[in-house]
Order: C-alpha cells, then sequence, then structure tokens
C-alpha cells in the first residue's frame, strides 16, 4: 500500500481508502467506512481522527487496512471484513452465514422492549441468524426466557458465539420452521423471516448478493408471504393467551398482509412505520 499512498500519515490514507473505493460506493458511505476502519483498527472516533490527521500509522497497521480494503475493493460488507456490526449497544460477531442487521430490526427489538410490559416473557425469536433479536430482548428482559430458533447450523454457531459473548442465555434450536414447530408455549414471538421476492434480486445491491445468504433474504415470487402465513397459522398454537406476534415486514407487503390477516380472522394488528416513514413492522395480539 505504502508504494501507492505518497506518506503514511492518517490524512493519507483516509484519502486512498476513500478514492480506492469511489466506483463502489457513495460520499456519505466512504466516509462511514473509513471512521469505521480506523475505530476497528485503532480504536478512534471522528474526533481522534481529525486531532491525529497529521500522525503516521505503522507499517504493521498500514498492512490491516491494506487487506481490508482489499477485501471492500471486492464489494464484500463492511461488516464481514471486520467481522462484526453494532446492533442495539452491543457489538455481534457477523459472518456469510448470518444476514447483517439493518437498522429496522433494531427499531423492531426497540418496539418491542417499549410495549411488551411482561417481566418474565417467554420469547421465540424465529429466523435468528446472528441472534441479534434473541440477544437483545434477553438483555432488555433479563427474567425472560428466550428460544432462538433457525435452520442454518452455522448461523445457530455464531449465534452461540454472540451469546457467550455478551452473556445472555439463551437457548438454541435448530428447525425448519416451515415443516415442524416448537412443543412449547411462548408469550411473544418475533420474526424478520424472508420477505423479498426472488424477481426483486435485481433492486439489490451486488454487495448483498454476493455475500448474503440468500436463503435468508428470498421467497419466491409466488408466495412472497409464505413464511408470514405459516408463522401466523403456528402461533395460533404456540403463543399463550394474550401473546402477542412481532413481525419485520417488506414495506411494500401491506396490502397483503392486510388481506392474510383478514382471511385469518384477526382483528387485533397494528402496522408500524420505521424512522423513514415506512411501514415496516406489525404486531398481532392473539386474544
Amino acid at each position: 500500500m505504502n508504494n501507492i499512498i505518497t506518506d503514511n500519515t492518517v490524512t493519507a490514507l483516509k484519502k486512498y481508502i476513500s478514492d480506492s473505493l469511489a466506483l463502489i460506493y457513495d460520499e456519505r458511505e466512504r466516509y462511514t467506512i473509513v471512521t469505521e476502519l480506523f475505530r476497528h483498527f485503532l480504536n478512534w472516533n471522528r474526533s481522534d481522527l481529525v486531532l491525529n490527521q497529521h500522525e503516521r500509522v505503522t507499517e504493521s497497521m498500514m498492512l490491516q487496512f491494506h487487506f481490508a480494503l482489499k477485501k471492500l475493493k471486492a464489494e464484500e460488507p463492511l461488516q464481514y471484513v471486520l467481522g462484526q456490526t453494532h446492533f442495539h449497544g452491543h457489538d455481534f460477531k457477523v459472518n456469510p452465514a448470518v444476514l447483517i442487521p439493518r437498522p429496522e430490526t433494531e427499531e423492531l427489538v426497540r418496539a418491542i422492549l417499549v410495549k411488551e410490559n411482561r417481566i418474565a416473557p417467554a420469547i421465540l425469536d424465529i429466523g435468528t441468524g446472528s441472534g441479534c433479536i434473541a440477544i437483545s430482548l434477553k438483555l432488555g428482559k433479563p427474567q425472560a426466557r428466550v428460544v432462538a430458533l433457525d435452520i442454518s447450523e452455522k448461523a445457530l454457531e455464531t449465534a452461540g458465539e454472540n451469546a457467550r459473548v455478551l452473556n445472555a442465555e439463551i437457548q438454541l434450536l435448530q428447525m425448519n420452521i416451515l415443516q415442524e414447530i416448537p412443543e412449547e408455549k411462548f408469550d411473544i414471538i418475533v420474526s424478520n423471516p424472508p420477505y423479498i421476492p426472488n424477481g426483486d434480486r435485481h433492486e439489490m445491491r451486488s454487495q448483498v448478493l454476493k455475500h448474503e445468504p440468500w436463503v435468508a433474504l428470498f421467497v419466491e415470487d409466488a408466495d412472497p408471504i409464505l413464511f408470514y402465513r405459516r408463522i401466523i397459522t403456528i402461533s395460533k398454537k404456540m403463543l399463550n393467551p394474550g401473546g402477542s406476534l412481532w413481525f419485520e415486514i417488506h414495506e411494500k407487503m401491506k396490502q397483503e398482509l392486510m388481506t392474510l390477516l383478514q382471511e385469518q380472522n384477526i382483528h387485533k394488528a397494528q402496522f408500524m412505520q420505521d424512522m423513514q416513514g415506512k411501514d415496516r413492522m406489525l404486531h398481532i395480539v392473539f386474544e
């Protein structure tokens, strides 16, 4: 890297990283990537970047930046490059076996913690991935019993590692929810299931298509609400009286889901908007 950069100052390194990614990311994204790389490798915040702009980066540290930049130029998402992402106040390990948690999912967790007043609920997270929902709910409600379910063994390994690091006692369960269901009863079921129709793949960024697990993202065009239908149906059996079902949803699915709710004879349901004003959450209460 040094034979390309004129010097190894912080300013020169920042510019080199940003310029190298100009064809992939816009200016705002490049700024975020640069700041996150310095936070990860040097534990610097944005103020440190300004105050230390003339400092020189060591050769060994330059190599770490070099290897990270090589992966970024291959369109590997930053979170996978760093091996972690920040979610609801904690750092979670992520890898290509699990989806990268999105801000909308963080909003879903906050909504559950605010609106659910049970002190020690039994919670089931369907399609847990990295475990970010299940673990965050356990940390927010320490007396809760939390079960994290996923079809992927590798995803459950990642969730288990995150639970150990964050000292969150949760139960891990490998299961194909379309074919079987847990025998237990729960007070809260939450899911961020696959909901992107295959036909919408062309709208996805190449970083997502190349690296994130398709099984956690996409559903067949013929039945994009397959998982919602299935989870609503089995929730009638698995939820205790007065139990809640929480979903993250695709903003384009509201009408289809409203029809599904009518077909299922469900009357107590609320669509909730994210900070962008889009319908991204659905809360159902079973009476």
